[in-house]
């Protein structure tokens, strides 16, 4: 979110960075914000005023009181402060309102090397990786088709017991899933971050802190009759463990991750697979967070966004990297990058990361600060990235690595973690 603060320094900047966005219809909502904010700030004043006149009329009514003087009067004016106050705190109450539902519906200001576009279509690739497998002889199957020959998924059993969008793996396709979430942690604790168990529900002021609340509603799920949410990621809980705390300049960048099952209601124009494991309402990531000085985190984005290629690059999977255009960014991120898997069978790149740079946006609603080396409080930036989401990588391996026997070779890393070179076949 942008403070009231960056709004009041910063009101042309603002509206050109929506501009850019393509959400030119929110710059009015900025002069409406700053009359807000300058009534605000007039009422506050006042109502100081009274506070510190109403303990004036106290202090001289004690002193007529010992005098034996008539009170009277000053008592008169005593008694009508306290109304007048809370009149002048109402409206303050409302227009603090009011421009906290605006503040929350800016977007964060893009970085000056993101690139400007309307939407997907006009995302930047930049970077490929094709020393993957040679390209088969053989016509490849989905794979759907390989999971239910093999016998290594039921998705009927998923739909029936749980409904679309829910399926089981079974055997060596769950060895997979396993080794993929080891392999991945293993992969960050040896690039410095520390492991994180985290909550799998969190409540509606922890996830207010880390996304959208109302943007974000109908993709979590809620426990009925709780204030819990089923995490939809791993980033919420991390970033949400730092609400309210300040860190000496010295202690940053905090990096760490978790390995966590996410789920999302996925409604939209993706919707969820109507058979298959590529997008589901359940599915395993392990996800990467670096908590950053503000001078430092574009260049922890660029070390987060190299983990994770390498960590593609030593299974030898196919991938390109892209940078997301200012019409297709999400709303919290100035930056992101996002790495898409080669599908050879459908002839497509498909997103398996994003990693980006939320610099303080998601920190000032979390209040999370830290303290300079002249003693001044600044927010923290704020950076996410899927090391992997295991049901794509899963879908990627199947796509690329399946021999004409139906058999899949598993990617070297990977063999350690099963004792195993190939599973399925038919």
């Amino acid at each position: 979110m942008l403070n009231i603060k960056f709004i009041r320094e910063n009101p042309d900047l603002i509206k050109k960075n929506l501009e850019k966005r393509n959400q030119e219809e929110k710059k009015e909502w900025i002069d409406k914000i700053l009359a807000n904010d300058t009534r605000w700030r007039s009422l506050k004043q006042k109502s100081e005023k009274l506070r510190n006149k109403r303990n004036t009329l106290t202090q001289e009514i004690k002193e007529l009181k010992k005098k034996g003087q008539d009170i009277a009067p000053r008592l008169k004016l005593a008694k009508e402060i306290p109304s007048k106050i809370q009149a002048m705190e109402c409206e303050m109450d409302e227009l603090q309102k009011q421009n906290i539902s605006y503040q929350q519906q800016f977007p964060n200001i893009l970085h000056e090397s993101t690139p400007i576009g309307k939407s997907e279509e006009d995302n930047v690739p930049f970077n490929f990786y094709i020393e993957g497998p040679k390209k088969p002889k053989f016509e490849l199957r989905s794979h759907v088709d390989i999971l239910e020959k093999s016998s290594l998924a039921n998705f009927e059993a998923g739909r029936k017991n749980a409904g679309q969008g829910f399926n089981y793996l079974l055997g060596d396709m769950a060895r997979l899933d396993l080794a993929l979430q080891n392999y991945g942690v293993n992969y960050l604790t040896k690039k410095g971050f520390q492991l994180i168990g985290t909550p799998l529900m969190l409540n509606k002021d922890a996830l207010y802190g880390a996304v959208n609340f109302e943007d974000f509603r109908d993709v979590i799920y809620k426990v009925e009759g709780e204030d819990l949410h089923l995490i939809g990621t791993g980033e919420h809980p991390l970033v949400a463990l730092f609400r309210n705390k300040t860190f000496n300049k010295k202690d940053l960048p905090i990096k760490i991750c978790t390995l966590t099952p996410c789920f999302r209601k996925e409604i939209g124009g993706h919707g969820v697979d109507s058979k298959g494991i590529f997008r589901m309402h359940q599915f395993y990531k392990v996800e990467q967070v670096i908590i950053s000085n503000q001078e430092d985190s574009y260049t922890h984005l660029e070390e987060m966004q190299k983990i994770s290629e390498d960590f593609f690059k030593s299974m030898k999977i196919p991938f390109r990297v892209i940078k997301i255009c200012s019409g297709d960014l999400g709303p919290k991120m100035s930056k992101q990058y996002d790495i898409e898997a080669w599908y050879p069978r459908e002839q497509k790149y498909k997103e398996v990361t994003s990693a980006g740079n939320t610099t303080k946006y998601q920190a000032v609603k979390l209040n999370t600060k830290y303290i300079d080396e002249e003693g001044n409080k600044k927010y923290v930036h704020m950076l996410n990235n899927t090391m992997v989401a295991t049901s794509r990588a899963m879908v990627a391996i199947l796509e690329n690595f399946q021999n004409e026997d139906g058999t899949i070779n598993v990617p070297k890393p990977l063999r350690k973690y099963m004792n195993k070179k190939k599973i399925g076949g038919f």
